[in-house]
This record gives C-alpha cells, sequence and structure tokens, in this order.
C-alpha cells in the first residue's frame, strides 16, 4: 500500500471542511441542484400552454369543381350533437348529397346537418352542384358543446 502525504497546509484544510459536516453533507449541493432542476422542470410544463385537442375537427378532402367532399372526426368522448353547416354561392342547386342535409336554402347558399348519437370516428359528406365552384367560394362551420366543459364550441373549416 503506497501512502501519500499532503502538505500540512492542504491537509488542515481539508480536515477543517470536513469536520463542520455531518453525514451527507457531501452530497448536499448535488440535492440541491437536484431539486433545483426538479423546480424547472414543473415551472416549464405548468407553463407551457396545453394543445387542446378538440373533439371535432374538419378538413376538405376536395373543394372545387362540381364535387366538393368534407371530413369530419369525432374523438372520445364525442359531443352529445354536432350541426355542421355548409356554405356556397347562392343560386346553385345540389344534384347529390350524402348525407342528404336537413336544411336546404339555394338563394342564401347554406346547407346544415345534424347528428345525434355520435360516435367516434371519421365521417365524410360529399355534395355535388351543377355548377362547379372554386375553393374560395365554400367554408364550413362545426357547431356543438364540448363534452368535457360543456361550452358551446363553434369552428370554421376552409379548403
Amino acid at each position: 500500500m503506497t501512502q501519500v502525504s499532503l502538505p500540512a497546509q492542504a491537509a488542515g484544510t481539508t480536515e477543517q471542511s470536513m469536520a463542520g459536516m455531518g453525514p451527507g453533507a457531501a452530497a448536499a449541493p448535488h440535492l440541491h441542484r437536484f431539486i433545483f432542476f426538479l423546480f424547472i422542470l414543473a415551472y416549464g410544463i405548468s407553463s407551457s400552454p396545453a394543445m387542446a385537442v378538440e373533439p371535432v375537427s374538419g378538413h376538405y378532402l376536395s373543394s372545387y369543381g362540381k364535387t366538393i367532399r368534407l371530413e369530419y372526426r369525432v374523438l372520445y368522448p364525442p359531443p352529445v350533437s354536432l350541426i355542421i353547416e355548409q356554405y356556397f354561392p347562392s343560386g346553385l342547386e345540389i344534384i347529390s348529397a350524402f348525407p342528404m342535409p336537413q336544411i336546404y336554402n339555394r338563394s342564401a347558399g347554406k346547407m346544415k346537418w345534424i347528428f345525434k348519437h355520435l360516435q367516434p370516428g371519421t365521417y365524410a359528406i360529399t355534395v355535388e352542384f351543377n355548377q362547379p365552384i372554386l375553393s374560395a367560394d365554400i367554408q364550413a362551420t362545426l357547431r356543438y358543446r364540448h363534452p368535457g366543459s360543456g361550452l358551446f364550441t363553434e369552428s370554421t373549416v376552409l379548403p
């Protein structure tokens, strides 16, 4: 075994600094750093804006020509009901639609579907008009009560 001797000054300093520490005192600075890290992590998580996932969302699969196709997705838990309004240029006539809208107003350029007893899944609405339309001339509105908060929610779907 090799013995290393320290200069008296260094040895005294080490002995003096260790003498005032109790058991585990050498780990205290690491513990403080760890607690500080946890604090910063918790603050970062709580202050970051949450990305809310809406229970209903939609987008256009086809938005010009004679046929438009709107796809909407319902997540769990679904809202009790969903109202979808499709806006289009006034005067256009529907040749076919699936599903057929409950309300169709040609002069106002508006169709409305009311869906109840929703199940999670992806659905589509397809409408064929008598004339071609441009994407800029259509939009849809999704309306429902949020299943978690009960707040009335409305979102616009643009092509």
